[in-house]
């Protein structure tokens, strides 16, 4: 039986997640900076045999839930066959993928054999000129059938996240809202924060979640009771049957209810991602050194701070680590 993990302010560490590259088939403004990006070496990247070791170590320590994540998983070589193993770790309940959603219509049956049962897919817009802006390539059009097939294949519930950014895709919360009763899926609404090009970030390009659900109000959203599935969203369900949630960093931070670590592409623990605090864990996975790397995580959860400090800093702080290299 594995044990429960609690850090220093009585939290329990349940949730991992992991990204296996930092390359992707698109170039999202907020995530990727413009100039001066240098991919991780590939030598640097985790062997899928390192994630493994990881994640056995994790869930023996009491983590149930694992989500992938990149960059864009899918383009990583044999994903599939990384994912069927990973599932069948014991005590891990559940394996999900974060993607954008242009290659899913081509793995859909294969992660959903593998074990995947649930997915989040990144869509900041339904209009492909905007996508095209904030992606840097025109991919919509497979996006949705990415949608379309997963909800086929049986996928549940799949939660399509989007940055809501003011004066470029606000005038599309409707929309999403419309959406989400079409596909029966949640549309999830997060506040724009400074992380991947922060010099494009500013706090008036906010939309707040309290203005995102009056822009609802004809929808007649009803908070939803929290569970599992839930993260740190929350949700509600609109008079139309379709769900959409709310995602809070800035002007409500779920701090208090944080119970994952992440690990980066190129093995290092990171307990905030709102923090550039980082453990290097590489050496420990590689050599499967399981007391060492136990030792580092317990020293990541003793590193966690009880909440971020997103809303006090400079509102062009510099982070390190851009989204696609942190993993989200």
């Amino acid at each position: 039986m594995n044990k429960e993990t609690i850090d220093k302010f009585g939290r329990r560490l349940k949730y991992l997640r992991i990204s296996v590259t930092d390359r992707c088939n698109f170039r999202c403004k907020y995530c990727m900076p413009n100039n001066n990006f240098e991919m991780m070496e590939c030598s640097d990247i985790l062997r899928y045999e390192d994630i493994l070791f990881a994640s056995e170590v994790f869930a023996s320590l009491g983590v149930n839930r694992i989500r992938i994540t990149g960059g864009e998983p899918l383009v990583r070589k044999e994903i599939c066959q990384f994912l069927d193993k990973l599932t069948k770790i014991e005590n891990i309940q559940e394996v999900m993928l974060t993607t954008n959603g242009a290659l899913l219509e081509k793995y859909a049956e294969d992660l959903y054999k593998a074990g995947v049962k649930r997915l989040n897919i990144s869509l900041d817009s339904l209009i492909p000129e905007k996508n095209k802006y904030i992606t840097g390539v025109d991919k919509t059009d497979e996006v949705m059938a990415g949608i379309k097939k997963a909800t086929e294949t049986g996928f549940a519930p799949i939660k399509v996240n989007s940055v809501i950014i003011r004066d470029f895709n606000d005038d599309e919360i409707v929309n999403f809202a419309k959406l989400s009763a079409k596909y029966n899926i949640i549309c999830r609404f997060i506040e724009f924060m400074p992380i991947g090009n922060s010099e494009n970030w500013s706090e008036k390009n906010i939309v707040y979640g309290e203005e995102i659900i009056n822009r609802l109000k004809d929808f007649e959203p009803k908070e939803m009771p929290r569970d599992i599935n839930s993260g740190p969203a929350v949700n509600y369900k609109l008079n139309n049957g379709g769900i959409i949630g709310i995602i809070t960093p800035i002007s409500k931070h779920f701090c208090s209810e944080c119970d994952k670590l992440r690990i980066t592409a190129d093995g290092k623990i990171r307990p905030c991602l709102l923090s550039d605090n980082e453990i290097d864990i590489k050496e420990a996975l590689q050599t499967k050194d399981k007391d060492l790397f136990v030792k580092q995580i317990m020293q990541s959860l003793n590193i966690k701070h009880d909440e971020h400090s997103i809303t006090i800093r400079e509102k062009n702080h510099d982070f390190k680590r851009t989204m696609s290299k942190i993993g989200g």
